[in-house]
């Protein structure tokens, strides 16, 4: 038995496995050196409380023999016993991560790099090494990113950054399956198809439903007209969500992220205060599909009111035309979206964005985390405290009629 170091007294009983010999064994894969030397290392948790939606997350800094410092950030499966940890551990969503950090993100990051020549390409965290339910990967925040405040929602000049990488990324992720399918084969079926994501996703996704619905039913001249819709809707949501994600070949498809959601970005910026880079997070839902599934989720969860209300025909332009620039200077020839069938496909994926709206966005706006142990085990709903909040009723009275329109209410 490894015995652990007295130099990290925040190590506890739940976490044996995070000593001197795994962070070597860390070390020396990430660096391709053998003969790294720890002298000391401290470990923390990443993110505040209630945070860490999907992960147990740890933030570990280590001085070396040779005087580095190396700041990294250890992931771990949920350790905890409830429904939503028991799903994670059931599903493939741990598999679809490392394959993405470990090999799939570097290949993405070269194929734009033929069409940015001396500029960084990176999407994404740096690899370092992985093992079954763990991945550890660069520390973005001691590289200057910062997370953004998700209660706020961004504003215009960060959803414009998050456009414009994110068409990089599905324009690079076109290529590479075009280039090598097989490097991608994971990612053929949806996360949510999956037996246990179906099933630990149901309680989850009607529960909300039922929460938004009793909330729409004290807000006057929208409970006569939407309360009852929400709630029938609330059995047949996920079924219907399975079927919008599913891939249809006839498509254009790109290798879509799934969970693209404030928290799982990492912004850098200029000494004006103005986003310069961006890195995306939290790869557990990738999968290949319409681009308008990541469209519909960031924009009915992330941005700041205004910006939704008032900027979205502005950022689809900005989002097709840089995946169209990308595809032109990677010589890719094959068939892609034009922007009025993108606009078709947004209309078509608006499920995804009831979703994103009912069920992830009271999760956004939460002053206090969610229980999602506690949500998935409940077909009752979450008990958060945003459904009530004047932030988050200004937002679906908007976007229920939208909803409406796109026949997100239709049987």
């Amino acid at each position: 038995m490894i015995s652990e170091p007295d130099n990290c007294p925040l190590q506890t009983t739940s976490t044996p496995w995070l000593n001197m010999d795994f962070l070597e064994k860390v070390l020396q894969s990430g660096n391709k050196t053998p003969t790294l030397t720890i002298t000391k290392y401290d470990v923390k948790p990443a993110v505040d409380k209630g945070d860490n939606y999907a992960s147990d997350l740890y933030r570990v800094k280590i001085y070396t023999a040779d005087r580095n410092v190396f700041s990294l950030i250890v992931k771990r499966e949920l350790c905890a016993g409830g429904e939503f940890g028991q799903m994670m551990r059931k599903s493939t969503v741990f598999k679809r991560e490392t394959l993405m950090y470990r090999t799939v993100a570097s290949k993405l990051a070269s194929i734009l790099q033929e069409t940015m020549p001396g500029k960084c390409a990176q999407l994404t965290a740096s690899y370092y090494y992985s093992c079954p339910g763990t991945i550890v990967v660069q520390d973005l925040c001691a590289e200057g990113f910062k997370m953004a405040q998700r209660r706020q929602g961004l504003d215009y000049s960060h959803c414009l950054l998050v456009m414009h990488t994110l068409a990089r990324f599905h324009a690079a992720s076109v290529v590479l399956h075009d280039r090598d399918p097989e490097s991608m084969s994971l990612y053929n079926q949806n996360f949510f198809s999956e037996p246990a994501a179906r099933k630990g996703f149901q309680n989850f996704v009607s529960g909300s439903l039922r929460s938004v619905a009793t909330a729409v039913q004290t807000w006057p001249g929208y409970a006569e007209r939407y309360a009852d819709k929400l709630s029938a809707l609330a059995d047949s949501l996920m079924d219907r969500i399975i079927q919008a994600v599913s891939r249809d070949n006839s498509a254009f498809n790109v290798l879509i992220h799934g969970d693209l959601w404030v928290n799982n970005m990492l912004f850098r910026y200029r000494s004006s205060g103005d986003p310069d880079e961006i890195r995306f997070l939290d790869f557990q839902f990738l999968h290949f599909s319409s681009p308008a599934i990541d469209l519909q989720y960031f924009f009915n969860t992330s941005p700041c009111e205004d910006v939704r209300a008032e900027h979205l025909e502005d950022l689809m332009k900005e989002y097709h035309s840089t995946l169209c620039d990308t595809l032109d200077a990677l010589g890719y020839s094959h068939k892609r979206i034009t922007l009025e069938d993108l606009w078709k496909e947004y209309d078509n994926k608006v499920l995804y964005g009831v979703f994103g709206a009912c069920c992830v966005l009271p999760v956004v706006l939460a002053e206090t985390g969610v229980d999602l142990d506690a949500a998935f085990e409940s077909r009752g709903g979450q008990q958060c405290d945003a459904y009530n909040g004047d932030i988050y009723k200004t937002a679906l009275q908007r976007m229920l009629p939208i909803f409406e329109e796109k026949g997100a209410f239709r049987s």
